[in-house]
């Protein structure tokens, strides 16, 4: 895990939306959705789930997001 799969992360949750996620950090989407992958692959557990054309956090993904953000203001 590195600090970039969390900024992905992050911007992925606060935009529910790969897409648009990767406009703004500046990646292609497959390369967000590569990071996300490994990401819930270390973790060993879903962090998004489809829902429509976008992504909603899952509880483990909530759960998740509330020790990123912690980390990443601290």
């Amino acid at each position: 895990m590195n600090t970039q799969q969390l900024e992905c992360f992050v911007r992925v949750a606060e935009k529910l939306n790969f897409t648009k996620a990767a406009e703004e950090l500046k990646i292609s989407q497959p390369s967000l959705s590569h990071a996300i992958g490994s990401l819930e692959k270390e973790l060993g557990t879903r962090l998004f789930e489809k829902q429509g054309r976008g992504v909603v956090l899952t509880k483990y993904g909530k759960l998740f997001k509330e020790y990123v953000d912690n980390a990443l203001h601290s």
